[in-house]
C-alpha cells in the first residue's frame, strides 16, 4: 500500500476517523435519498476539514488509502476509473504537499485511465507546492515521452521536464542519465523499458509491480509488431501486394507459424502493412478519445453547449484536429447531447 506515514498518534487517528465516520453516516443517508454516487467517494474537502478540526493532512491520508483501494478494485473489475481524477484533486486540495498523490495519481491516470491530459494537469499542479521533489517533473516527462510519443514536440517537452527534475539537485543518477541520453538520441523504447524495469525491481507496492510487469509485456508486444512488420514488408516487396493475414505469410515460408494471442488480444495487419495488436490499439483509441473529450470540454466551457459534430469541434478554436481512429474500419462515436465520445 502506498502511504506517506506509518504510525499516527492514537488521538489523531481517533479524531480523524470520528470525522470520517460522521461524514459517511451523512452520506449513507444521502444515498438512501438518491444522491449521486459521487458523494460517496468525493466528500467536499472543506466539509471534511470542518469535521476533523482542521487536521486536513490526516484526512488526506485516509482518503488516499480509500483512493488506492478504489483504484485497485475498480480497475481489476471494469478498467474504468470514473472518480480517480476528482479524488486525486480533492486530496491534494486538502494537503498540497502530499507528493504521493500527485505522483502515483499521475501514473494511474496515464497508465490505467489512459488520460494523459489529466495526468499532466495533476503533476503540474503539484510542482509549485513541492519544488524540491524531482519525481513530479520526471513523471510528467514520462507522460510526454511514452503516452504522447506520436505527437510533435513531445520529446522536447519530455527533455524539458527531465531537466527540471535534474535541476532539483536531488534526482538519482538514473534520472540524470535519462536526461543526458534524451539529449543525445531520442531512444524512447529503451527509456520506457528502463523506467518500468526500475519500478518492477524496486517498488514495494504490489499493485505498482503488477502494473510494471504489464507494461513490460506491452513493450515485448511492440517489438514483436515491429519485427512482423518487417516480414510483411519483405513479402510485399517480393509479391507486389500486402498479405491479408499471417497464414499467407506462413504458407509462403516467411513465418514458421502465425503469431499467437498475447495480453488477451491478437495481432493484425493494417491496411498500410504495419502489424498492430488489438490491446495496444484499444489503449491508443482510449487515449485519443480522451484527447477529443478534452477538446469537447473546452468547447462546452466557452459556449455553454457541445458541438453538433466532431467536424464542428475541429473547425473551432477548441481543437486543431480530430485524431484518426487507430482501427482502419472504425470511426469515433459521438453524442452531441452529452458530449460523450466512444471508441
Amino acid at each position: 500500500m502506498i502511504v506517506r506515514w506509518g504510525i499516527v498518534l492514537p488521538l489523531v487517528l481517533a479524531l480523524g476517523f470520528s470525522g470520517v465516520y460522521a461524514i459517511q453516516t451523512d452520506l449513507d443517508g444521502m444515498r438512501e435519498r438518491g444522491f449521486d454516487e459521487e458523494l460517496l467517494y468525493l466528500p467536499n474537502e472543506y466539509l471534511l476539514t470542518h469535521f476533523t478540526g482542521g487536521m486536513s493532512s490526516v484526512v488526506a491520508n485516509l482518503l488516499w488509502l480509500r483512493c488506492i483501494q478504489y483504484t485497485t478494485e475498480t480497475f481489476r473489475e471494469q478498467r474504468k476509473l470514473e472518480w480517480l481524477e476528482h479524488m486525486s484533486h480533492t486530496i491534494t486540495r486538502l494537503d498540497p504537499h502530499f507528493t504521493d498523490v500527485y505522483r502515483y495519481g499521475g501514473i494511474f491516470l496515464a497508465a490505467l485511465q489512459a488520460d494523459d491530459d489529466a495526468s499532466i494537469e495533476l503533476l503540474k499542479k503539484g510542482m509549485p507546492h513541492n519544488p524540491d521533489r524531482w519525481e513530479l517533473p520526471q513523471e510528467a516527462a514520462m507522460v510526454y515521452l511514452l503516452n504522447r510519443r506520436e505527437q510533435p514536440g513531445s520529446a522536447e517537452m519530455g527533455a524539458q521536464y527531465l531537466a527540471m527534475a535534474v535541476a532539483t539537485g536531488k534526482a538519482p543518477e538514473h534520472v540524470t542519465t535519462f536526461a543526458q541520453n534524451l539529449q543525445i538520441k531520442h531512444n524512447l523504447p529503451e527509456v520506457e523499458r528502463a523506467m518500468w524495469m526500475d519500478a518492477y525491481n524496486h517498488s514495494s507496492d504490489e499493485f505498482m509491480r503488477d502494473l510494471a510487469e504489464r507494461k513490460l509485456q506491452e513493450l515485448d508486444v511492440r517489438e514483436i509488431c515491429e519485427a512482423l512488420t518487417q516480414v510483411v514488408s519483405a513479402y510485399a516487396a517480393a509479391m507486389g501486394y500486402t498479405p491479408g493475414d499471417f497464414h499467407v505469410l506462413a504458407r509462403a515460408g516467411y513465418l514458421l507459424e502465425p503469431p499467437g494471442d498475447m495480453l488477451g488480444g491478437q495481432f493484425l495487419i493494417a491496411s498500410d502493412g504495419a502489424v498492430q495488436h488489438t490491446v495496444l490499439l484499444d489503449d491508443l483509441a482510449e487515449r485519443r478519445a480522451n484527447h477529443i473529450r478534452a477538446g469537447l470540454r473546452r468547447f462546452e466551457r466557452a459556449r455553454g453547449y457541445y458541438p453538433e459534430s466532431l467536424e464542428v469541434l475541429q473547425d473551432s478554436d477548441a481543437m486543431a484536429a480530430i485524431p484518426p481512429h487507430p482501427y482502419d474500419d472504425r470511426e469515433w462515436g459521438y453524442d452531441p447531447a452529452s458530449g460523450e465520445v466512444t471508441p
